[in-house]
């Protein structure tokens, strides 16, 4: 695998920050009641080797259509608010394996919730050009509003994404990647169950039964 490089890692901050400005736009939203399968990406690791998976899932049967597999070696270590140089490279790859049609890109990782407002999932659907939602487990930046089951997340008093704690089911924050906006990201959890994304669990399960 690669060593981490100051002056690569000092590039893509900097584009990350650009980027962020020029797509400001983006987030215009997607119709959700045409919304039917659903397509999701995750990878694991062991030491040099990276394992990801991609499904697609119906809403209506609440299964998966299609599989997908890959393994190649980690590209870069990982840096956190540049988990992209690690994991987008695969999970694009991944994604494009899959032969059936999607409508929303469930990732795993954060979207807008992040310390220049593009996370993984904001860079995969700005090379996919398709709608991306980003879930992850763990809060990188902002402060958690209280509420029910979920809740908001502010960035310097803007927000950005939101909470989740399910009655059965651990913890997790969800964000706009591309083309959702961020209102939509508690409706958008419902039509997956009100819980962690069933989609995503199974391309977790996937990625690491595939490093056994």
């Amino acid at each position: 695998m690669s060593r981490r490089s100051e002056v690569l890692e000092e590039f893509f901050i900097d584009l990350q920050s650009s980027l962020s400005k020029l797509i400001q736009g983006a987030w215009r939203g997607v119709e959700l009641d045409r919304l039917e399968v659903v397509a999701a990406v995750d990878v694991a690791y062991a030491n040099d080797l990276a394992s990801a998976a991609a499904v697609s899932w119906s809403l209506k049967d609440d299964k998966p259509m299609e599989e997908r597999k890959l393994l190649c070696e980690a590209t870069y270590p990982y840096v956190p608010g540049l988990l992209f140089l690690r994991e987008a490279p695969i999970m694009l790859r991944a994604v494009k394996l899959l032969s059936s049609s999607w409508q929303l890109l469930l990732v795993d990782g954060h979207g807008l919730l992040h310390p220049r407002k593009m996370g993984l999932a904001v860079f995969l659907g700005l090379a996919l050009n398709r709608p991306t939602l980003g879930v992850a487990k763990s809060l990188l930046v902002g402060s958690e509003k209280p509420g029910g089951w979920f809740g908001e997340v502010e960035v310097s008093g803007e927000v950005l994404g939101y909470w989740f704690k399910p009655e059965k089911g651990r913890r997790f924050y969800a964000s706009p990647g591309y083309m959702i906006e961020v209102k939509q990201v508690p409706e958008i959890i419902e039509l997956l169950g009100g819980r962690y994304p069933k989609p995503l669990s199974l391309a977790d399960k996937l990625s690491r039964d595939q490093l056994r």
